[in-house]
């Protein structure tokens, strides 16, 4: 049985890389962001699929790029057919099998296991902050959002930021010296941070200026910056 193929693979196979990402609106999508500035930051090249939230062209393509309906969704076409991988960390694990040498984890295995967990812990904790501060780049919105549960959210965040780069930065800006599949993961958290200004450390905001120029990172800032499109679920305090 082959892999589930989208589709619209005719449409895809003219297209200039073997990979596109499928993904949602740049000031809003969290998901989409983190596997986008992981690629653009390691110059893995990719052909972008532009989905809108609420928009006609959502509606009538997202089932046809994602069985989930969900973005991030990574297209790829290779000899042995198409592929579409559609959840942000299984997009990661097979970056790192099709480019190992890319540098999506660390190569040290103690760093890399420690870089796994760090990507595990954000993909299914940290519910109310993501929750109560939806990523939204444009907005500014200091002090609003801090709900019950959100500062001990951030307290564990930034523990594990100063731990990891303590351990494994080696004096680089980040997590584990250069940019890798966990400083992804949590770059839209340091959106989120810019956007709500909550009290941070000195060395937090050090890693969140870090993460925000970091190449793919300040690409995906400026180009969110330039949207319009009002999407009315991720705008709770507009």
């Amino acid at each position: 049985m082959l892999p589930y193929a989208p589709s619209n693979f005719p449409s895809l196979i003219g297209a200039s890389m073997a990979l596109q990402l499928v993904i949602a609106n740049k000031n809003y999508s969290s998901w989409s962001m983190r596997p986008w500035v992981l690629m653009r930051a390691l110059q893995i090249p990719f052909d972008e699929v532009m989905l809108k939230f609420d928009s006609a062209e959502w509606a009538e393509r997202i089932g046809t790029l994602s069985p989930s309906k969900r973005v991030p969704a990574l297209i790829d076409t290779t000899g042995e057919g198409t592929q579409a991988i559609w959840e942000s960390v299984a997009i990661i694990e097979y970056l790192a099998d099709r480019f190992p040498d890319a540098g999506v984890w660390p190569r040290e295995r103690r760093a890399r296991a420690h870089a796994r967990c760090l990507v595990a812990e954000m993909h299914a904790g940290f519910s109310a902050l993501r929750s109560n501060m939806p990523m939204n780049i444009r907005a500014s919105f200091p002090g609003f959002g801090m709900a019950p549960g959100v500062q001990g959210n951030i307290a564990r965040i930034e523990t594990i930021w100063r731990e990891t780069r303590r351990e494994y930065a080696g004096g680089e800006p980040f997590l584990f010296g250069a940019f890798s599949a966990a400083d992804a993961m949590y770059a839209p958290v340091v959106m989120r941070f810019a956007t709500y200004q909550p009290a941070l450390a000195n060395d937090t905001l050090t890693y969140c200026e870090a993460v925000k120029a970091a190449p793919g990172v300040r690409e995906w800032i400026a180009e969110a910056l330039m949207e319009t499109e009002f999407v009315a679920h991720d705008e709770p305090y507009a």
